[in-house]
This record gives C-alpha cells, sequence and structure tokens, in this order.
C-alpha cells in the first residue's frame, strides 16, 4: 500500500516537471530564444530600453515605456544624434525642455573624444581661441626646456627679441593661473608678514611686521615686479631686473651682471629665476651686490630640488650661512641665506655639483 502511494506521488512529480519544460520551452519560442537558455550570470536578467539619468549615468528597466524620454523610440533618437552630429556618449538631448542642459562630463570615453565633444560645443570664437591657448603653453613649454638647458648666455640671445619673450610672458601667466599660491606672494609674505626665520624676526623686534625702510631691495629675473609693484608703494626701494621689460619697473639687465655697485643691497631676491645650466653665476653676483649679514632669499619649484640640503649646502659653500628653508604648499621651497661676513670674494670651487643640485624642470613629451 505505501508502495503504490509513493508511486502515485513520484508520477505527479513528473508529470509537473514535463508540463513546467514544455511550459519554458513555449516561453523561448514566443521571446525568440534558441538553442541553449542558461543566462549567464554576469549578464543583465531585465528587459527593456535603457533609462539615461542625470550626470551620464544610466540603468535598464524593464517596466520602462520610455515615459519622460525625449524620443518615442531609440531609433528616432539615433537619427536625431546623426543629424546634429551629437556624440553617442553624449546625455540623452531633452528636447521639450525650454532651459540648457547642465554642463556634462563624458564618463568612459577618451581624451580625444571629450575634446572633439567640447569643440563641437563650442563656436568658432571660442574654438580659435582654445588652440591659441594651447599653443601658447606648448610654445611655453618648448622656451623653458631651452632657458633649463642652456647657459645664460643663450639665454640673453633667445628671451631679448621681443617676440620671444612676449610668447614665454604669456605662457608663463597661463602656468601662474594654475597655480594656488604665486611664487612672488610668497616672498612677500616672508618680507611682510611671514617671521619664521631667525633673520627677519630679529629685524621684526624693532619694526613689528615691516622691514627697515631704508633697506634696498633687488629683485633678479623679476618677470612684471609684481615684488617692486607692492614695495615701492610702502617707501621701500626695488630694483627688477630682467631680459626684457615688461612695464616701467623693470630694467633690462643680465642677472648674472647687474649695475649695481658691490655692497650695496640688503635683500636680494631669486623668484624661479635660477634657470641656466650656468645659473652659479647669478648666485655669485649675489654674493658681489649683498652687504654682509644681509639676505638672499630664494623660492623654487620643489620637483627642482631632489635634496633641499643639498642645494642648501651648495649655496652656504659659496659664502652663504642657512637661516631657514622649508617647503611652501604642493609647489615650491622656500630659502633664506645670510652673507658671511669677512668674505671679499665667492668661493667659485663649491664642493656639490650645481645641476645635480638643482635640476630642470621635466616635460612630458607630447
Amino acid at each position: 500500500m505505501a508502495a503504490k502511494m509513493l508511486g502515485d506521488r513520484n508520477s505527479k512529480k513528473k508529470s509537473k516537471l514535463e508540463k513546467s519544460s514544455k511550459k519554458g520551452m513555449t516561453h523561448n519560442l514566443l521571446l525568440g530564444n534558441k538553442g541553449n537558455t542558461k543566462k549567464n550570470r554576469a549578464g543583465s536578467t531585465l528587459q527593456g530600453p535603457v533609462v539615461s539619468h542625470a550626470f551620464g549615468t544610466a540603468c535598464r528597466d524593464s517596466a520602462n515605456d520610455r515615459k519622460g524620454v525625449a524620443f518615442k523610440s531609440k531609433h528616432e533618437e539615433l537619427q536625431y544624434r546623426k543629424d546634429r552630429n551629437i556624440p553617442r556618449f553624449a546625455p540623452s538631448p531633452n528636447i521639450t525642455a525650454n532651459r540648457s542642459p547642465l554642463p556634462y562630463k563624458p564618463r568612459g570615453a577618451s581624451s580625444a573624444a571629450q575634446r572633439r565633444a567640447v569643440l563641437r560645443a563650442k563656436d568658432d570664437d571660442s574654438v580659435i581661441q582654445h588652440f591659441r591657448t594651447k599653443l601658447s603653453a606648448s610654445t611655453f613649454r618648448l622656451l623653458n626646456e631651452e632657458l633649463y638647458n642652456t647657459p645664460i648666455a643663450y639665454a640673453n640671445q633667445l628671451l631679448r627679441d621681443p617676440s620671444t619673450f612676449a610668447d614665454y610672458h604669456n605662457g608663463y601667466q597661463q602656468q601662474l593661473k594654475q597655480w594656488p599660491i604665486k611664487p612672488y606672494e610668497v616672498v612677500l609674505e616672508a618680507l611682510l608678514k611671514d617671521r619664521r626665520g631667525r633673520f627677519l624676526a630679529n629685524k621684526a623686534k624693532s619694526m613689528p611686521g615691516y622691514i627697515p625702510q631704508s633697506w634696498i631691495i633687488t629683485d633678479m629675473g623679476c618677470g612684471e615686479a609684481h615684488i617692486s609693484q607692492q614695495l615701492v608703494p610702502k617707501g621701500y626701494k626695488v630694483h627688477s631686473f630682467d631680459l626684457c621689460a615688461t612695464n616701467p619697473h623693470v630694467t633690462v639687465a643680465d642677472i648674472s651682471n647687474v649695475p649695481l655697485e658691490s655692497n650695496s643691497v640688503d635683500i636680494c631676491v631669486f623668484s624661479l629665476s635660477l634657470m641656466s645650466t650656468n645659473y652659479i653665476e647669478c648666485l655669485y653676483e649675489a654674493f658681489r651686490i649683498l652687504k654682509p649679514k644681509r639676505l638672499l632669499k630664494i623660492v623654487e619649484v620643489r620637483s627642482r630640488i631632489p635634496n633641499p640640503r643639498r642645494f642648501a649646502e651648495l649655496v652656504e659653500d659659496i659664502g652663504f650661512t642657512t637661516d631657514y628653508y622649508d617647503t611652501v604648499g604642493d609647489y615650491f621651497v622656500a630659502y633664506d641665506f645670510i652673507k658671511c661676513d669677512g668674505r671679499a670674494e665667492p668661493n667659485r670651487q663649491p664642493r656639490r655639483d650645481p645641476q645635480e643640485v638643482l635640476v630642470p624642470s621635466q616635460y612630458k613629451k607630447r
């Protein structure tokens, strides 16, 4: 009796399995599936159109019937994009909205594809300005490499040409906009506000917040003479030297041989201006014009100084003592050196190789 009941139960299960199998086959035929119907675990089990959401994200929704989408069908949307040369990775156009869409940054697209998408969205004048900016940046990189890898005499010949200097100057101004803090601001903060160095801190005891107005300041390789423009209205005398004058504050001169008397300057500043292969000649000139026990201030790009202490040792060998040095933000290193008393000439045979302690800026090949 028990065996009969067990047989009836097994036959019922078998008939149910056969019905389920036939039903599944019929469903697959209706959907157009052929062969193996097993679904890959990595694949999507959802059906329906891809729905684009804000900021370029998307998902597949089986229950979506394209409500809220600007087109009745995917074919209509593709035709719309094709007629207007809209990139396929751009967000779905909202032709019903009156306001302009939010700014969109393509995801997953190549850099070249992104640039093409940006250029399509610009008018003719914007495209021309875009390429002028790119060309100016490329020219600046090329000139910078030349200046870092050639002696001062060649740099003088190169930048004395007004058009070449203008190209270099414009490229440098674009570079300044990308830095959160400007190198000349580092110098001004140190001279007028910051008191981390012992030398400036001692001077601040008599005149809190300011250096004596009787002091003479020299800005070597001044560019637009930002330091002079800030300090001269406060009553200071500032000599600003560069290879080409961009405004009346600048005096045209070779910073390795400036028209100043020996022992006549109280503060000598190099702000990103130690560029040539024989830049050490500029440091010798700074030693000549500085008074004893006066300040030499250097601000350089951080990537150019592999070992800050070794660069300090190089300057010390010339005839200075290190008062203070530290990194400023993510981009710069600032140094304060004091000229040694009792030495008439600089030491022209330092222990460190100048090319090893202050290396040229490296640019990616493009």
